[in-house]
Protein backbone atom coordinates (compact mmCIF):
# COMPACT_ATOMS: atom_id res chain seq x y z
CA UNK A 1 0.00 0.00 0.00
CA UNK A 2 0.99 3.10 -0.89
CA UNK A 3 0.34 5.26 2.07
CA UNK A 4 0.22 8.46 0.22
CA UNK A 5 -2.06 7.38 -2.50
CA UNK A 6 -5.77 7.27 -2.41
CA UNK A 7 -8.44 5.26 -4.61
CA UNK A 8 -10.17 8.82 -5.67
CA UNK A 9 -8.65 12.11 -5.91
CA UNK A 10 -9.10 13.98 -2.83
CA UNK A 11 -6.77 16.82 -3.49
CA UNK A 12 -9.68 19.31 -3.90
CA UNK A 13 -11.44 19.06 -0.77
CA UNK A 14 -12.45 21.19 0.38
CA UNK A 15 -10.41 23.94 -0.22
CA UNK A 16 -8.15 23.00 -3.96
CA UNK A 17 -5.01 21.85 -3.94
CA UNK A 18 -2.91 24.92 -4.07
CA UNK A 19 -4.26 25.78 -0.37
CA UNK A 20 -1.05 26.48 1.74
CA UNK A 21 -0.37 24.28 4.94
CA UNK A 22 -1.32 27.05 7.34
CA UNK A 23 -4.87 28.05 5.30
CA UNK A 24 -5.60 23.59 5.95
CA UNK A 25 -4.72 24.19 9.46
CA UNK A 26 -6.83 27.07 9.64
CA UNK A 27 -9.52 25.66 7.88
CA UNK A 28 -9.45 22.17 10.43
CA UNK A 29 -9.39 24.37 13.91
CA UNK A 30 -12.84 26.02 12.06
CA UNK A 31 -14.11 22.90 11.12
CA UNK A 32 -13.53 21.13 14.51
CA UNK A 33 -13.73 24.22 16.89
CA UNK A 34 -17.76 23.28 17.79
CA UNK A 35 -18.44 19.61 18.01
CA UNK A 36 -21.92 19.94 17.92
CA UNK A 37 -21.49 20.90 14.17
CA UNK A 38 -18.03 18.98 13.27
CA UNK A 39 -18.55 16.57 9.75
CA UNK A 40 -15.97 13.42 10.40
CA UNK A 41 -15.96 12.95 6.50
CA UNK A 42 -14.94 16.85 6.31
CA UNK A 43 -11.82 16.62 9.00
CA UNK A 44 -10.12 12.74 7.11
CA UNK A 45 -10.84 13.79 3.44
CA UNK A 46 -8.61 17.40 4.40
CA UNK A 47 -6.53 14.89 5.50
CA UNK A 48 -6.23 12.12 2.76
CA UNK A 49 -6.18 14.87 -0.06
CA UNK A 50 -3.05 16.24 1.96
CA UNK A 51 -1.02 13.24 1.68
CA UNK A 52 -2.43 12.83 -2.10
CA UNK A 53 -0.54 16.16 -2.52
CA UNK A 54 2.99 14.26 -1.02
CA UNK A 55 4.11 16.50 0.19
CA UNK A 56 6.01 16.12 3.65
CA UNK A 57 5.31 19.72 5.00
CA UNK A 58 1.51 18.86 4.61
CA UNK A 59 2.26 16.15 7.51
CA UNK A 60 1.15 18.40 10.62
CA UNK A 61 -2.37 18.56 9.37
CA UNK A 62 -2.27 14.81 8.91
CA UNK A 63 -1.24 14.89 12.30
CA UNK A 64 -3.99 17.09 13.66
CA UNK A 65 -6.79 15.26 11.82
CA UNK A 66 -5.45 12.36 13.41
CA UNK A 67 -5.40 13.86 16.82
CA UNK A 68 -8.94 14.70 16.17
CA UNK A 69 -10.32 11.42 15.60
CA UNK A 70 -8.78 10.16 18.83
CA UNK A 71 -10.28 12.33 21.06
CA UNK A 72 -13.47 11.80 19.06
CA UNK A 73 -13.96 8.30 18.68
CA UNK A 74 -15.91 6.41 20.94
CA UNK A 75 -15.47 3.36 23.06
CA UNK A 76 -16.99 1.28 20.03
CA UNK A 77 -15.18 3.64 17.57
CA UNK A 78 -17.81 5.55 15.92
CA UNK A 79 -17.76 8.92 14.95
CA UNK A 80 -21.00 10.88 15.95
CA UNK A 81 -22.73 13.45 14.26
CA UNK A 82 -23.91 15.40 16.36
CA UNK A 83 -26.17 17.75 14.00
CA UNK A 84 -29.58 16.25 12.45
CA UNK A 85 -29.05 15.38 8.65
CA UNK A 86 -29.44 18.70 6.93
CA UNK A 87 -31.54 17.71 3.74
CA UNK A 88 -32.80 14.97 1.83
CA UNK A 89 -32.65 12.13 4.45
CA UNK A 90 -34.41 11.96 7.96
CA UNK A 91 -31.58 11.65 10.56
CA UNK A 92 -31.93 13.39 13.82
CA UNK A 93 -28.60 13.45 15.92
CA UNK A 94 -26.92 11.52 16.96
CA UNK A 95 -26.04 9.67 13.40
CA UNK A 96 -23.54 7.70 12.56
CA UNK A 97 -22.17 7.20 8.70
CA UNK A 98 -20.25 3.68 7.09
CA UNK A 99 -18.52 6.56 5.35
CA UNK A 100 -16.95 8.20 7.81
CA UNK A 101 -15.98 4.96 9.44
CA UNK A 102 -14.85 3.47 6.17
CA UNK A 103 -12.28 6.90 5.11
CA UNK A 104 -11.35 6.86 8.60
CA UNK A 105 -9.90 3.60 8.91
CA UNK A 106 -8.42 4.65 5.34
CA UNK A 107 -6.47 7.49 6.78
CA UNK A 108 -5.86 5.84 10.25
CA UNK A 109 -3.35 2.77 8.02
CA UNK A 110 -2.01 5.85 6.35
CA UNK A 111 -1.18 7.96 9.18
CA UNK A 112 0.05 4.57 11.18
CA UNK A 113 3.00 4.39 8.50
CA UNK A 114 3.75 7.94 7.61
CA UNK A 115 3.64 9.09 11.05
CA UNK A 116 5.73 6.23 12.19
CA UNK A 117 2.73 5.70 14.93
CA UNK A 118 2.08 1.83 14.11
CA UNK A 119 -0.53 1.81 17.14
CA UNK A 120 -2.93 3.83 14.85
CA UNK A 121 -3.41 0.46 13.31
CA UNK A 122 -5.40 -0.43 16.57
CA UNK A 123 -7.83 2.41 15.79
CA UNK A 124 -8.24 2.06 12.73
CA UNK A 125 -9.20 -1.82 13.51
CA UNK A 126 -11.99 -0.01 16.13
CA UNK A 127 -13.17 2.27 13.71
CA UNK A 128 -14.18 -0.19 11.23
CA UNK A 129 -15.51 -3.24 12.97
CA UNK A 130 -18.88 -0.97 13.01
CA UNK A 131 -19.24 -2.01 9.65
CA UNK A 132 -17.94 -6.13 9.52
CA UNK A 133 -21.16 -7.55 10.81
CA UNK A 134 -24.62 -7.41 9.33
CA UNK A 135 -26.82 -5.46 11.91
CA UNK A 136 -28.19 -1.70 11.50
CA UNK A 137 -27.55 0.63 11.31
CA UNK A 138 -24.22 0.69 9.00
CA UNK A 139 -25.26 -2.36 7.53
CA UNK A 140 -28.47 -2.99 6.09
CA UNK A 141 -28.82 -6.93 4.79
CA UNK A 142 -30.27 -7.38 1.61
CA UNK A 143 -31.63 -10.52 -0.24
CA UNK A 144 -28.05 -10.13 -2.29
CA UNK A 145 -25.94 -9.66 0.91
CA UNK A 146 -24.93 -6.53 2.70
CA UNK A 147 -24.89 -3.00 1.99
CA UNK A 148 -22.93 -0.44 3.41
CA UNK A 149 -25.10 2.74 4.48
CA UNK A 150 -23.74 6.12 4.31
CA UNK A 151 -27.16 7.35 5.55
CA UNK A 152 -28.58 4.88 8.25
CA UNK A 153 -32.34 5.70 7.38
CA UNK A 154 -35.17 3.61 7.63
CA UNK A 155 -36.11 2.35 5.11
CA UNK A 156 -32.14 1.84 3.80
CA UNK A 157 -30.51 4.34 1.74
CA UNK A 158 -28.36 2.74 -0.60
CA UNK A 159 -25.99 5.75 -1.71
CA UNK A 160 -23.91 4.32 -4.05
CA UNK A 161 -21.06 6.85 -3.53
CA UNK A 162 -20.85 6.17 0.04
CA UNK A 163 -21.29 2.57 -0.22
CA UNK A 164 -17.97 2.37 -2.32
CA UNK A 165 -16.02 4.54 -0.52
CA UNK A 166 -17.02 2.28 3.12
CA UNK A 167 -15.57 -0.83 0.64
CA UNK A 168 -12.29 1.24 0.49
CA UNK A 169 -11.70 1.38 3.92
CA UNK A 170 -12.34 -2.02 4.95
CA UNK A 171 -10.02 -3.22 2.10
CA UNK A 172 -7.48 -0.75 3.46
CA UNK A 173 -7.64 -1.83 6.71
CA UNK A 174 -7.43 -5.64 5.31
CA UNK A 175 -4.45 -4.76 3.58
CA UNK A 176 -2.30 -2.63 5.37
CA UNK A 177 1.62 -3.66 6.12
CA UNK A 178 1.35 -5.24 9.75
CA UNK A 179 0.41 -8.96 11.13
CA UNK A 180 -2.81 -10.59 10.33
CA UNK A 181 -5.37 -10.28 13.30
CA UNK A 182 -8.53 -11.94 13.40
CA UNK A 183 -9.92 -8.14 12.65
CA UNK A 184 -7.90 -7.75 9.73
CA UNK A 185 -9.41 -11.11 7.94
CA UNK A 186 -12.57 -9.77 9.21
CA UNK A 187 -12.36 -7.00 7.50
CA UNK A 188 -11.42 -8.88 4.14
CA UNK A 189 -14.21 -11.39 4.26
CA UNK A 190 -16.71 -7.95 4.98
CA UNK A 191 -15.10 -6.28 1.84
CA UNK A 192 -15.47 -9.34 -0.54
CA UNK A 193 -18.81 -10.23 0.58
CA UNK A 194 -19.60 -5.96 0.37
CA UNK A 195 -18.06 -6.28 -3.59
CA UNK A 196 -19.91 -8.91 -3.82
CA UNK A 197 -22.91 -7.89 -3.15
CA UNK A 198 -22.49 -4.30 -5.07
CA UNK A 199 -21.62 -6.84 -8.40
CA UNK A 200 -25.33 -8.17 -7.93
CA UNK A 201 -26.87 -4.98 -6.75
CA UNK A 202 -25.57 -2.42 -9.32
CA UNK A 203 -27.98 -2.30 -12.21
CA UNK A 204 -30.63 -1.00 -9.94
CA UNK A 205 -28.88 2.46 -9.89
CA UNK A 206 -29.02 2.52 -13.62
CA UNK A 207 -31.78 5.00 -15.06
CA UNK A 208 -32.38 5.65 -19.17
CA UNK A 209 -29.67 7.02 -21.64
CA UNK A 210 -27.15 5.36 -18.99
CA UNK A 211 -27.29 7.35 -16.51
CA UNK A 212 -26.65 6.44 -12.64
CA UNK A 213 -28.71 6.89 -9.60
CA UNK A 214 -27.16 8.55 -6.05
CA UNK A 215 -29.45 6.44 -4.03
CA UNK A 216 -32.22 3.58 -3.90
CA UNK A 217 -34.29 5.79 -1.13
CA UNK A 218 -38.06 5.63 -1.66
CA UNK A 219 -38.07 9.57 -2.54
CA UNK A 220 -41.44 10.75 -4.35
CA UNK A 221 -38.83 11.07 -7.33
CA UNK A 222 -35.87 9.06 -8.06
CA UNK A 223 -32.73 10.92 -6.76
CA UNK A 224 -30.60 10.86 -9.74
CA UNK A 225 -26.74 11.75 -9.37
CA UNK A 226 -25.74 15.06 -10.86
CA UNK A 227 -23.03 15.10 -13.22
CA UNK A 228 -19.97 15.43 -10.48
CA UNK A 229 -21.33 12.46 -8.48
CA UNK A 230 -22.14 10.88 -11.57
CA UNK A 231 -18.15 11.19 -12.59
CA UNK A 232 -17.13 9.72 -9.16
CA UNK A 233 -19.28 6.92 -9.46
CA UNK A 234 -17.46 6.33 -12.66
CA UNK A 235 -14.30 6.80 -11.13
CA UNK A 236 -15.06 4.56 -8.02
CA UNK A 237 -16.45 1.71 -10.18
CA UNK A 238 -13.09 1.49 -12.10
CA UNK A 239 -10.80 1.93 -8.41
CA UNK A 240 -12.86 -0.78 -7.19
CA UNK A 241 -12.57 -3.10 -10.18
CA UNK A 242 -8.65 -2.57 -10.26
CA UNK A 243 -9.44 -4.51 -6.34
CA UNK A 244 -11.93 -6.58 -7.01
CA UNK A 245 -12.20 -7.59 -10.71
CA UNK A 246 -16.40 -8.11 -11.07
CA UNK A 247 -16.93 -7.64 -14.88
CA UNK A 248 -20.16 -5.09 -13.48
CA UNK A 249 -18.02 -2.53 -12.67
CA UNK A 250 -16.12 -1.85 -15.43
CA UNK A 251 -18.94 -2.32 -17.96
CA UNK A 252 -21.12 -0.36 -15.94
CA UNK A 253 -18.23 2.55 -15.79
CA UNK A 254 -17.94 2.28 -19.57
CA UNK A 255 -21.44 3.08 -19.97
CA UNK A 256 -21.75 5.76 -17.53
CA UNK A 257 -18.72 7.26 -19.13
CA UNK A 258 -20.56 7.39 -22.32
CA UNK A 259 -23.26 8.95 -21.14
CA UNK A 260 -21.20 12.09 -20.17
CA UNK A 261 -20.37 12.21 -23.58
CA UNK A 262 -24.11 11.86 -24.76
CA UNK A 263 -26.19 15.42 -24.73
CA UNK A 264 -29.34 14.13 -24.33
CA UNK A 265 -28.31 11.62 -21.39
CA UNK A 266 -26.41 14.76 -19.85
CA UNK A 267 -29.56 16.52 -20.13
CA UNK A 268 -31.95 13.94 -19.19
CA UNK A 269 -29.53 13.57 -16.22
CA UNK A 270 -29.23 17.01 -15.00
CA UNK A 271 -33.24 17.73 -16.11
CA UNK A 272 -34.13 14.60 -13.70
CA UNK A 273 -31.35 15.79 -10.82
CA UNK A 274 -33.57 19.11 -10.71
CA UNK A 275 -36.71 17.89 -10.73
CA UNK A 276 -35.69 15.75 -7.59
CA UNK A 277 -34.85 19.38 -5.99
CA UNK A 278 -38.17 20.76 -6.70
CA UNK A 279 -39.61 17.88 -5.21
CA UNK A 280 -36.79 17.39 -2.63
CA UNK A 281 -34.95 20.52 -2.02
CA UNK A 282 -32.09 21.58 0.46
CA UNK A 283 -32.23 22.65 3.77
CA UNK A 284 -29.19 25.98 4.06
CA UNK A 285 -26.93 25.84 7.13
CA UNK A 286 -25.01 28.74 7.94
CA UNK A 287 -21.79 26.19 9.37
CA UNK A 288 -19.60 24.72 7.41
CA UNK A 289 -21.29 22.00 5.11
CA UNK A 290 -20.67 18.80 4.80
CA UNK A 291 -18.14 17.16 2.62
CA UNK A 292 -20.55 14.67 0.95
CA UNK A 293 -24.00 15.58 0.38
CA UNK A 294 -27.03 14.05 -2.39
Amino acid sequence: MDPFAYHFDLRPKPLGAGVDLDGRLAYLERATADPSQTNPVTVVQLALGALQLRDPAQLPLVAAAVEWLERTADERGLLAYRFPMPHTFPLEAPWYSSLAQGEAGSLLVRAAQVLGRRELFDLADLVVEPLLGTEPPLVALTAEGPVLQEYPTDPPAHVLNGWITSLFGLYDVAHAPRDATALVRRASEAFDAGTATLASRLQLYRTPFGWSRYDLYPHPLANTASPAYHRLHVAQLRALHALAAYEPFVSTADDWERSLRNPAALFLGVARKVAFRVVRPRARRVTLRPSTSP
